[in-house]
C-alpha cells in the first residue's frame, strides 16, 4: 500500500523517544507490506467514520484514512492513548474522513 503522513502526524513522531519511533516504523513497514486492512496487527475500524482506522503502537494510537481506489493510507495523527479518543481529535478526524 502508498503511505502518505500528515505534517501533524510527522510532527508527533519526532517527539516520541528513540525506541517508539522503531515501534512506529515497524508498524508503517507492516502497513506498507500489507495485502488488506484486516491482515494489520491491533487495526480496528473506527465505528461512525467511513475510513477511518486506530492502529495500536505500544501507548500510542495512530489514526489513518484508507482510499481504497488508490490502496493509499493517509496517516494523521499519533497520539497518547489517554488523547486518542478526545472530542477534540475525534471531531478534527470525522472533518478528514
Amino acid at each position: 500500500m502508498n503511505v502518505e503522513y500528515s505534517k501533524n502526524f510527522q510532527k508527533a513522531y519526532r517527539k516520541q523517544s528513540g525506541k517508539m519511533q522503531k515501534s512506529v516504523a515497524n508498524s508503517i513497514r507492516e502497513v506498507k507490506e500489507a495485502k488488506t486492512i484486516e491482515s494489520l496487527t491491533d487495526c480496528e475500524k473506527l465505528i461512525g467514520y467511513s475510513r477511518s482506522y486506530r492502529l495500536r503502537i505500544g501507548s500510542l494510537r495512530a489514526f489513518f484514512i484508507f482510499h481504497v481506489d488508490g490502496e493509499k493510507v493517509c496517516f494523521e495523527y499519533l497520539v497518547p492513548r489517554g488523547e486518542a479518543y478526545s472530542k477534540k481529535t475525534l471531531s478534527a478526524l470525522r472533518e478528514k474522513d
